[in-house]
C-alpha cells in the first residue's frame, strides 16, 4: 500500500510511524485508520519486529479525529468512521508488539486516546497534553474516559476531563499519564535507547508479559495469577525457552526465533 497520512520507516527491529498531516496537526481521518490498518497487517506477521513507534510530523502530536470524517453530516458515514476507529484502536492496544507514542506539541482528543493505546509514552517536556472534548459539548469516544482514570487515577482524570485542560509533559511525568518526559532534541534518542533494551528480548516472552499486564488488571487478582501459571505453561513449552536455558547453561547468548 502506498502512504500519504503516514511515513512507515524500518529500523532495524522496530517500525517507526510518522502521523503525515502537520497542516492539520495530524488529525486522524479515515485514510489515516485505513493505512494504519495497512501497517498493523504486516507488522502482525513480520517475527522480525519488536516494536511499533508512532510519533507526529510538524508542531505536534495529533490533535485528535478529523472532523471532516468524525463529524460528516452522514449518520451513516459518522457511523461507519466510528466503526473503523475503533476496529484499528483495538488492533494498535492488543497488537502482539510493544507500541511506543512519541508525543510533542499538542496531544489531545483523539491523539491523546492513540498515545494511551500505547505501551510507553514518551513527551518532550513542553507537550500540551489533555482531553478537550468538554470543549465542544461532547465526551471521548475512543476509549478516554476509560484508560485515563486507570492511568492516573478517578479524582485527576475527572479533573482532567471535566476541565479540558492541558497539561504538560512534565506534569504529564509526574502524575503517571507517560513513561518520561525529555527536551524536543533528546526524543527519538529516549525512543531509540528503549527499543535497544527489547532487541535481545525473546518476542514470545514480550508478546506474553504485554497480556499478562494489560489482561491481568482487569481480572481479579486470583484470577490472573491461573492465567500467569498458564501463560508459563505455554512459554515453557517454545523452542524459544529451550534456547534460553540452553544458552545460559552453555554461558553463551541467546538466538531467539519466536517459536
Amino acid at each position: 500500500m502506498s502512504y500519504t497520512d503516514l511515513i512507515v520507516e524500518k529500523r532495524d527491529l522496530a517500525v517507526w510511524v510518522t502521523l503525515n498531516k502537520p497542516h492539520r496537526k495530524n488529525a486522524i481521518g479515515k485514510q489515516t485508520l485505513l493505512e494504519l490498518s495497512s501497517v498493523l497487517d504486516d507488522i502482525e506477521k513480520d517475527p522480525q519486529c519488536v516494536a511499533l513507534v508512532i510519533r507526529g510530523a510538524g508542531d505536534s502530536f495529533c490533535s485528535g479525529m478529523d472532523l471532516k470524517d468524525a463529524a460528516s453530516p452522514d449518520p451513516i458515514e459518522r457511523a461507519s468512521f466510528k466503526r473503523l476507529a475503533d476496529r484499528v484502536f483495538s488492533r494498535i492496544e492488543n497488537l502482539n508488539k510493544v507500541t511506543v507514542a512519541i508525543v510533542h506539541g499538542y496531544t489531545m482528543a483523539g491523539g491523546l486516546e492513540l498515545a494511551m493505546l500505547c505501551d510507553v509514552i514518551i513527551a518532550e517536556e513542553n507537550a500540551r497534553i489533555g482531553d478537550g472534548h468538554i470543549r465542544t459539548g461532547l465526551v471521548p469516544q475512543g476509549g478516554g474516559s476509560q484508560r485515563l482514570p486507570r492511568l492516573i487515577g478517578v479524582k485527576k482524570a475527572k479533573e482532567l476531563l471535566f476541565t479540558g485542560e492541558l497539561i504538560s509533559g512534565r506534569e504529564a511525568e509526574r502524575i503517571g499519564l507517560v513513561n518520561k518526559a525529555v527536551p524536543a532534541e533528546r526524543l527519538e534518542e529516549e525512543a531509540q535507547l528503549f527499543i535497544n533494551k527489547l532487541i535481545d528480548k525473546p518476542p514470545l516472552a514480550l508478546a506474553a508479559m504485554k497480556v499478562l499486564v494489560d489482561k491481568g488488571i482487569e481480572s481479579s487478582l486470583a484470577s490472573a495469577l491461573e492465567f500467569e501459571a498458564h501463560m508459563v505453561r505455554v512459554l515453557e513449552a517454545t523452542e524459544d525457552f529451550k534456547e534460553a536455558i540452553a544458552a545460559f547453561t552453555e554461558k553463551r547468548k541467546p538466538v531467539y526465533k519466536g517459536r
